[in-house]
């Protein structure tokens, strides 16, 4: 059985999109102020911004400028109002390493677009301003491809961010561990099994990995995996 996670708005929210591209960045700022009802999603930015959100501009601002300095880092404050949202597009094989943010309680979330990561910043507060302070770095430890693979598990999301919001000394963060899921897609078979994910494809159509149809979807059992790699040892 599946569902859809929803939540309503029903009063005026503020959207702020970055898009970040290296010796510039685009700035896009949204309004809505009827009532809609967002699905929860990951990475369409047609889906997070709602098609009914107004530009508060005539267009996209680009500005001829990094968004980040030489050293990685930057200071977002924008003025987004309660239950406002802020989103950030990195370059593709970027990730934030370090996220400060103020007040305190703003949610932070991060998703996937096509080939890259893009962060989002709600503003749960009583402040109208949100203040960000960003590093940048290399995704070393292919956080793209983690939370890609595993999209519907917010186990790894939070992962990444819990490493980026760490304070100096804090203890450190578990890792999740993607061989514990019994029920997997194809992108996180070939994770577990570390080969890509069309060799995970060929192998079924070929029926040489054993796999399973749930709601028109096909699944594959990790203790069914484990089985048949340890009749190949």
């Amino acid at each position: 059985m599946s569902c859809d996670i929803n939540f309503v708005v029903s009063i005026q929210t503020t959207f702020e999109y970055y898009c970040e591209n290296g010796n510039n960045y685009n700035r896009l700022g949204f309004e809505q102020k009827i009532e809609y009802q967002m699905e929860y999603t990951v990475g369409d930015f047609g889906r997070l911004v709602p098609k009914e959100a107004k530009l508060k501009y005539d267009e996209g601002l680009e500005v001829d400028r990094p968004l980040f300095n030489g050293a990685g880092n930057t200071r977002i404050v924008e003025q987004i109002g309660g239950i406002g949202l802020l989103y950030l597009e990195l370059q593709p094989e970027l990730v934030l390493n370090e996220i400060f943010v103020e007040p305190d309680d703003i949610v932070v979330d991060v998703y996937y677009g096509g080939n890259t990561l893009i962060y989002g910043f709600y503003n749960a507060s009583d402040s109208n301003v949100i203040s960000l302070n960003l590093s940048i770095t290399s995704d070393i430890h292919n956080a793209f491809s983690k939370i890609k693979s595993h999209s519907t598990d917010l186990e790894w999301r939070q992962y990444f961010i819990r490493q980026a919001m760490a304070k100096p000394g804090a203890r450190k963060i578990q890792q999740p561990d993607p061989t514990i899921r019994e029920l997997m897609n194809a992108d996180q078979v070939a994770d577990y099994l570390q080969v890509k994910k069309k060799t995970i494809q060929n192998w079924t159509s070929d029926g040489k990995i054993p796999f399973c149809h749930i709601g028109g979807s096909v699944r594959y059992r990790k203790s069914e995996i484990d089985e048949e790699l340890s009749k190949k040892k």
